[in-house]
């Protein structure tokens, strides 16, 4: 369920930029749900490969191979926009939509195959909820409103003050982490949205201790759960 649930968020994104970028080209409700297919079969489709056991498609490197593939098809359909148009559209919904969503969510190895590593950001969660009802809300009310372009854009700039209001919460309980424990050798520190709404997780490791705990996102008390010594 999990799963679906995160496909859908990936999918909303994809259909709320689509809907930004092509919309002045889409008078009615059909054609706006085709641009909402579209773009969120666009944002979506990185994760086409790990039915084959394979991450290769959440690799920037093909971000425009899939904004090609979806260019094709949608200009052969809509000739009043540009190839080109598209290709660019698409390619920034497949990197925005999927990559960056991951990037900032679990994680995403997006230099692979030359770097398998993953990075993430990590401050939202798998399926941010806060995050998935205002697209719902924003996406339906833009299907049906002939005008939706400006509430679909309000809801995008109120998840992006969202998203960085976690960012500067979750950089200043880092930082105050890393005042707690400048004296000693930090090997890991670590921070990342709790099933709690309000809250951060984090873990800290130095060569003398372990620490794991949680903290709110609006106060920043930092509440240990765990501490044990290394020599213990």
């Amino acid at each position: 369920m999990g799963y679906i649930v995160h496909e859908v968020f990936h999918f909303l994104i994809g259909a709320s930029l689509a809907y930004i970028l092509l919309s002045k080209d889409m008078g009615t409700i059909g054609k706006r749900t085709l641009i909402y297919i579209f773009g969120g079969v666009a944002a979506i489709s990185p994760d086409v490969t790990k039915f084959f056991g394979d991450i290769v498609g959440h690799s920037i490197w093909l971000v425009p191979v899939f904004g090609l593939v979806f260019a094709l098809v949608f200009h052969f359909i809509q000739k009043n926009v540009s190839f080109f148009k598209s290709w660019g559209i698409f390619s920034l919904i497949v990197l925005v939509g999927h990559i960056f969503i991951d990037y900032i969510g679990n994680g995403v190895a997006f230099l692979y195959p030359l770097i398998n590593k993953e990075y993430s950001l990590s401050i939202i969660s798998r399926t941010d909820e806060f995050v998935l009802f205002i697209l719902l809300f924003v996406v339906l009310l833009g299907l049906f409103y002939g005008k939706g372009k400006m509430i679909i854009l309000t809801g995008m700039i109120i998840i992006s003050l969202y998203l960085c209001g976690l960012t500067v919460s979750k950089f200043h309980l880092e930082n105050t982490l890393e005042k707690q424990y400048e004296g000693e050798d930090i090997n890991l520190l670590l921070s990342y949205r709790s099933h709690n709404f309000f809250e951060w997780r984090f873990m800290v490791r130095t060569d003398k201790v372990w620490v794991s705990g949680y903290s709110p996102i609006l106060n920043q008390e930092i509440h240990n759960e765990s501490k044990r010594d290394v020599d213990e």
